[in-house]
Formats: C-alpha cells, sequence, structure tokens
C-alpha cells in the first residue's frame, strides 16, 4: 500500500481560494485516506507524475478526486462518476510513454482534486435533510470549488513567485455543475486570492468587460449557485503558457459559454495590436490585458454597453483565418488545407515530413478537429 501524500503548503496557499486555505491539513488527510485503498493507489500512482495519465473507457471512473465540506462539518470523499458516452476533453496529448495507442472509446485524463466548500444556509440545511431539490435561486452564497491536476500540489515543478498560471472560472447553477457552466480563461502571475479579488471588484463596479457583466447578471438573477476555480496548466515558459491558452479559448470559440473577448495568447496579442489598443512595440503582462480593454471600453462608449467589435471581427472568417493563422508556428490556410487533402493516402508522420509542420501531434491536431476549424 502507498506511504503518505503530501500537499504542496506554498502552492496550497497561492492556488487556493481563501475559504479554503486553512483545510489543507483536511484535505491531505482525506487524500491519504483515498489512496490506501486499490483504486487510490492505483490514482495516485498516476497522479503524482507530472506527465502522468489516466486512460478511461466507457462506464469507467473518470479520475477526479472529489473532497466536499459541508460548513464547519468535517470533509467527505465523494463517489467518483463514471465516464459516459459523450464526454469530451479539449487535450494535445497523443504520444505516451507506453507507446500505445488511444483505442476509439478511450480518453486520457489527468487525475484531478477538486475540493468543494459549501457555506450557504439553505445548501447546508439540504444537505442536513438529505434534500435534493431546492429553489437555487435563492442561494446567496454559492459553493466554492477548487480544481487543479494534482501532481501540481503533490510534486510541484516550479515555484510560485515565478510562474504563471492558467485558470478557468467556471459558473452557473443546476446541470451544469460543475464544468459545463459560463467559463473564463485567463493567465495571471498573482496569487488566486489577489486576482479574484481584482475580477470581484470589476464585476461590483460595473464593469462592462464580458466575463464581469454576465457574473453580475447571473448573480443579480440568482444563476449562480456554484463558481469553480480550475487551475488548468503552471509553468515558467511565457511562450508555453500563450500556446496552452491559445488552444483552450480557440478550441472553445464557438462555444456559447464562453466569455473571453478576444483571441487567447500570442493572437490575442496581435489582435490588440492590429486594433490600435497597445503599441507594436509594447508587450504587456498577462495580468495587463484585462485593464487594457476596460481603459478601451471607458475611451469607446457605445451607449452604455459592452461595444460588440470583437465578435464583429471573428464573424468575418478571412480576418479569423488571419488571426489564427497569421504568425511564426502556425500553419498557413494552405497547409491546413493539404493535410486534410493528405490524409486520405498518408499517415500523420509522413503528412509531418511534406508540409513542414511543427511536429507530429500539430497534424495531428488539425485531423482530430480540434485546431483550425475556421479553415475551409
Amino acid at each position: 500500500m502507498q506511504g503518505s501524500a503530501k500537499i504542496s503548503k506554498l502552492w496550497w496557499e497561492h492556488l487556493a481560494p481563501k475559504a479554503l486555505v486553512k483545510r489543507h491539513k483536511e484535505v491531505e488527510r482525506l487524500l491519504n485516506r483515498f489512496i490506501q485503498s486499490d483504486y487510490g493507489n492505483f490514482w495516485f500512482n498516476a497522479a503524482k507524475m507530472p506527465e502522468g495519465v489516466i486512460r478511461c473507457k466507457r462506464d469507467q471512473y473518470i479520475p477526479v478526486l472529489k473532497l466536499i465540506f459541508v460548513g464547519d462539518a468535517p470533509g467527505v470523499i465523494a463517489k467518483f462518476e463514471y465516464l459516459q458516452k459523450g464526454h469530451r476533453t479539449v487535450s494535445t496529448q497523443n504520444e505516451f510513454e507506453s507507446g500505445k495507442v488511444l483505442e476509439d472509446d478511450e480518453l486520457v485524463m489527468v487525475p484531478l482534486i477538486s475540493v468543494d466548500l459549501v457555506t450557504d444556509t439553505l445548501l447546508i440545511e439540504a444537505a442536513r435533510k438529505g434534500i435534493s431539490s431546492i429553489d437555487e435561486s435563492k442561494i446567496i452564497r454559492p459553493s466554492l470549488l477548487f480544481t487543479i491536476p494534482a501532481h501540481y500540489l503533490l510534486s510541484p515543478q516550479h515555484f510560485p513567485l515565478t510562474s504563471y498560471v492558467l485558470y478557468q472560472h467556471i459558473f452557473g447553477r443546476g446541470n451544469s455543475y460543475p464544468n459545463d457552466g459560463y467559463f473564463y480563461v485567463g493567465v495571471t502571475t498573482r496569487s488566486w486570492q489577489k486576482r479574484w479579488a481584482e475580477h470581484q471588484r470589476a464585476i461590483k463596479n460595473g464593469s462592462p468587460l464580458l466575463f464581469h457583466r454576465k457574473f453580475r447578471e447571473e448573480s443579480q438573477n440568482g444563476g449562480i449557485s456554484y463558481v469553480n476555480h480550475k487551475v488548468m496548466a503552471i509553468t515558467d515558459n511565457i511562450d508555453a503558457l500563450y500556446e496552452a491558452e491559445e488552444f483552450l479559448v480557440e478550441g472553445h470559440w464557438q462555444d456559447e459559454r464562453r466569455l473571453n473577448m478576444i483571441p487567447g495568447g500570442k493572437s490575442g496579442l496581435r489582435y490588440l495590436r492590429e486594433n490600435g489598443l497597445i503599441a507594436k512595440s509594447v508587450v504587456p503582462i498577462p495580468d495587463q490585458r484585462d485593464p487594457i480593454l476596460s481603459k478601451w471600453f471607458k475611451e469607446h462608449p457605445r451607449k452604455g454597453l459592452p461595444a460588440p467589435w470583437v465578435a464583429e471581427k471573428w464573424r468575418d472568417n478571412d480576418w479569423a483565418i488571419a488571426q489564427i493563422c497569421g504568425r511564426d508556428g502556425r500553419l498557413s490556410a494552405e497547409q491546413v488545407r493539404a493535410i486534410r487533402q493528405l490524409a486520405n493516402e498518408y499517415t500523420a508522420e509522413e503528412i509531418y515530413s511534406r508540409i513542414g509542420a511543427k511536429d507530429v501531434r500539430q497534424v495531428l491536431r488539425v485531423l482530430d478537429g480540434q485546431t483550425y476549424t475556421r479553415v475551409v
């Protein structure tokens, strides 16, 4: 059986929401109880490795260790959910140490830790009485979730003060819990407490940015029963971070729940420059992008409503393709079309050699429909 697992106190205090910081030892105790089970042992062997993943098929466990704290009561380990038909992930990983290719009905997943803190009196009372159906519009304090790939806490590779964090804020109610609500993808170098406090101030002060406006509207209309703060990646390589952010935002661009107003990563920086929001010589740090957009809105008011310039631009397919394909390291529109045509006769490795792609994974992502979907 496994020995004890340690959750990095340094990273926990940097990433966890303020209300969860004091639960560090409780979370660690529950984790150690869990890894003594057969599945827990299997999960932990993958979870503690930076490149660790678990292959999942339908009706097998989704590798998310979920811990629930209701009020001041001791935490509990929630039942694991089973993988169902139609479940999808947004992933760039196609090569594995085992050399085994994924089967058609198989997904690869990173083991996660998800902590759910319930503090609303209505939810607490319902939990104590075993009531499963309540009027969620009457919830005053939404449940607070913190979700993170386990290895960032179990085997951290970086230091908080020199790292960038790619995250999602997900919120909603009802069946959208915990991952299918409205979402915003962001990047920060600050602690979670500082960055979320900035978002909260912007929400309360009437910020016109789509994320802030939607959160404010849903909150006022009783549409938020949970907020899930989800860490997607941590790195000290800004280029790798921008690539991951761009991949996430692009992969969800057609999703009506997406609250990002501009492309992610370096395409977003290019957009800001081409539209005159920043000078061409300026390279803003990730945390500066929201203030840049807010400043633009203040200087270009549109009858008190958020300006629709981003949406209008992205409806222009030629403009969108120029943003997606127009920088170093990206495929041209001609290369994307060639990949799709050559796929009828050649393997991804052969296509990679023929068209000069960055690597085989870049070709596979095109063939899987994960990237360059605007290029037809």
